[in-house]
């Protein structure tokens, strides 16, 4: 027996979008309201709405399969097609049925949605739909998870509805993002209304094949494939298929409808990169940074910098190449005009008091968040200026440290006092000064030795000493060699080994290659196996780096007089994977002795230890914090960035201050709420695509990049989009947004 569709409201009936016209192409805009009855319950809807709109949006539920809240109804594009689930009777149309999405809404009319005759016409076109499917679709995971089998719950499944024996339909699980299962699909048109009428793509079309029960048709492709129909790969389709014969490959079964925006969902500090992209195909590039600095407050530092894991999960990816999102960022923040301060707003003092221990990109987040919801921030640092290991420990050919001193300006701006040369190892001390909450940001300062014979010689050096040294000036050109300071000197024609195959050995590598020597880049694991990113090691490449594999440092020694030092690298085979998957190294027993100058350890960096912060550090001295607060085992106390998860990337560090100012606001006394909106509302890409067919044979630009022959000391290597570079990269996007900000079916209530 079907379940009793008055056991409670429809999901989503309030939605507004049942009222809103613009959303509803082919239909005039709604009138005044008109009065009418359900089942004899009095009701009201505005004139000119469908009559199924008006029932559901009155609390009562009626089984439709070809009606969603975001397309106009298939069964008015007169071509047929259509579920006619939606079977009442109207008053005007006594012991007959009629199908409310195809009736408009009039005054008086009474609608009848219980009596025998229409739950047996409901099961009749239930019937016909699933009696085109053949046996193991009807019990085949897309159809048990779908609106349709709900559907199918609420009408009553006949137990005799005859087995399919047409033949099977096609089924491609070869093309990229979704599957499609052809068999499941029941004809309701939804795909066809979102592909060529709503996204104006064009795509798909109606299919049809005899069969004993009669003609029956499916929606497919124009073309052999989705790429030669012209797909954009939007995923509307799946959003509003109602059976599951389209479904987004990479979600899991149960969430095969809930297409997220995967650029968005990447993003460690939740950007919506969609929205900046969008925004900056149209060249409004001071909106498109407001959108940035609605979730970070440093969009030139990481337009530039950051790692752009939004890149990795861009789904154009799985077409041909992802976007170039972190590029659009530089472009938008390099033209911004300021658009971004009209809508941004600092609280009036609170009166209370906040610490920063640390002015790296964890901490000057919070100290942003913290002032503009009018807070007292000082920011203390052990060393002379701000930004941590963007100043640091990122070598200034990637991001200038003008572009470092304008963002952090900003901060500066909101009345954040910066304490700088002052190294706190005692929290205690700012607790007694007045503070009422402190932030411990002082990320991962300390360079892993290599730990061989030889490690602690003049010359040897730790990665985070050695940039450090170089962004502080104390590491000079002389003669062609560098200097170091007191620890170690390069005289001409040096040669420098650097020990590591990741993205920070790549700074090092490419920084020292700044000062005219000799560069190795060793790595003990095999290329394919090497953790750096792929922009990087081209970068070394491209500079003149000698990248080696397959060789691991096994002793260091006083040189002979032709260098200063020799090292010793033990010969490296692959052997058996490892915990993390990759084949472990594996000493050969062959030893290569080179004769080098300095050698910097690229391998790892570690947090320095205060006893005087008082909170509790795991095995390997990290900061233990809540993940969901960042909370310390201290009262009052928070930590985040490198301290709390080992060596990161700068986004990772931000978000981490999101989180810990969200908190800290809270302990203030404020709301938590550090949300902004930065860019006025009413901002909406068109759902509009077009039927651009060179759309998906659009190669990937990326920003340019400076020759190598003119790389010379500390100008950035990578320059900024043109203007139509970057509109055209902004407009591969996917636009998957738009997708995900559909509006959800009305479905069923629960059984």
């Amino acid at each position: 027996m079907p379940t009793d569709i008055h056991s409670e409201p429809p999901s989503n009936s309030a939605e507004p979008r049942w009222w809103d016209a613009s959303r509803t192409p082919g239909l005039d805009a709604f009138g005044a309201p008109v009065h009418f009855t359900i089942d004899g319950q009095p009701a009201e809807a505005p004139a000119g709405a469908s009559l199924l709109n008006a029932i559901i949006a009155n609390g009562v539920y009626v089984p439709h399969l070809c009606t969603h809240p975001e397309l106009p109804p298939a069964c008015r594009r007169g071509d047929g097609g259509g579920c006619n689930l939606c079977a009442v009777e109207t008053s005007d149309r006594p012991n007959k049925v009629s199908h409310a999405c195809k009736l408009e809404v009039t005054e008086g009319v009474a609608v009848r949605t219980t009596l025998p005759l229409i739950r047996i016409a409901r099961q009749s076109a239930l019937a016909k739909i699933i009696g085109n499917y053949p046996p193991e679709a009807r019990g085949s995971a897309g159809f048990e998870e779908s609106e349709l089998h709900r559907v199918a719950e609420v009408v009553g499944i006949r137990p005799n509805i005859p087995a399919c024996e047409s033949p099977r339909l096609p089924v491609v699980k070869d093309e990229p993002l979704f599957d499609r299962d052809y068999n499941l699909c029941i004809d309701c048109r939804r795909c066809l209304i979102a592909c060529n009428d709503v996204r104006g793509v064009g795509c798909l079309e109606i299919k049809s094949v005899d069969t004993p029960l009669g003609p029956r048709t499916w929606v497919g492709t124009i073309a052999p494939t989705l790429v030669e129909s012209g797909c954009k790969f939007c995923m509307a389709c799946v959003v509003v298929c109602p059976s599951g014969a389209l479904a987004e490959r990479e979600s899991e079964p149960a969430k095969r409808a809930d297409v997220s925006v995967p650029c968005k969902s990447a993003c460690p500090a939740g950007i919506d990169a969609a929205r900046y992209v969008q925004l900056a195909a149209e060249g409004r590039y001071s909106e498109a940074v407001a959108v940035v600095r609605e979730k970070l407050p440093f969009p030139g530092i990481l337009g530039r910098a950051c790692y752009a894991p939004c890149e990795s999960a861009c789904r154009r990816g799985a077409v041909d190449e992802s976007l170039s999102i972190r590029g659009l960022k530089r472009i938008a923040d390099d033209h911004d005009t300021g658009l971004w301060r009209q809508f941004s707003v600092q609280l009036p003092p609170s009166g209370k008091r906040a610490a920063i221990v640390g002015a790296g990109p964890a901490g000057l987040t919070v100290a942003w968040y913290l002032a503009k919801k009018g807070h007292t921030v000082t920011i203390f640092d052990a060393l002379p200026a701000a930004g941590g290991m963007i100043r640091y420990g990122i070598p200034g050919y990637r991001v200038p440290v003008d572009v470092l001193d304008r963002e952090v300006g900003e901060v500066a701006k909101l009345g954040v006092r910066f304490k700088f040369d002052t190294r706190i190892e005692n929290l205690d001390t700012l607790f007694a000064e007045g503070y009422d909450a402190v932030f411990i940001g002082i990320g991962c300062q300390g360079g892993d030795s290599l730990g061989i014979p030889g490690d602690d010689l003049p010359g040897v050096i730790d990665s985070p000493t050695f940039l450090r040294a170089v962004s502080m000036g104390l590491v000079n050109s002389r003669g062609g060699g560098i200097d170091t300071g007191a620890k170690v000197t390069v005289i001409d024609n040096s040669k420098v080994a650097v020990i590591g195959g990741g993205n920070v050995a790549a700074d090092n590598a490419r920084t020292t290659r700044r000062f005219g020597v000799e560069v190795d880049m060793v790595y003990r694991r095999t290329a394919e196996e090497m953790p750096i990113h792929d922009h990087e090691l081209e970068g070394c490449l491209d500079e003149g780096v000698n990248v080696r594999y397959q060789l691991a440092p096994k002793r260091i020694e006083l040189g002979d007089g032709q260098t200063r030092l020799k090292i010793t690298y033990a010969r490296m085979v692959a052997g058996e994977p490892d915990a993390s998957g990759r084949r472990r190294p594996v000493d050969s027993g062959e030893e290569v002795t080179e004769g080098v100058d300095l050698v910097i350890a690229a391998i790892g960096q570690h947090v320095q230890k205060f006893a005087g912060f008082g909170v509790a550090t795991d095995a390997k001295g990290r900061i233990v914090a809540d993940k969901a607060t960042l909370a310390t085992s201290r009262p009052g106390v928070y930590a985040g960035g490198d301290c709390v998860l080992g060596p990161s990337s700068l986004i990772e560090s931000v978000a981490q201050g999101r989180i810990a100012a969200a908190a800290m606001d809270r302990q203030l006394g404020g709301d938590g709420n550090i949300e902004e909106t930065l860019l006025p509302d009413g901002w909406q890409t068109s759902p509009h695509l077009g039927q651009d067919k060179d759309f998906n044979r659009r190669p990937r630009i990326l920003p340019p990049l400076v020759a190598p022959a003119e790389r010379k000391g500390w100008t950035e290597v990578e320059s900024r989009f043109s203007d139509a570079d970057a509109r055209a990269e902004g407009s591969r996007c996917l636009k998957c947004n738009l997708a995900a900000e559909m509006a959800p079916p009305v479905t069923p209530p629960a059984a």
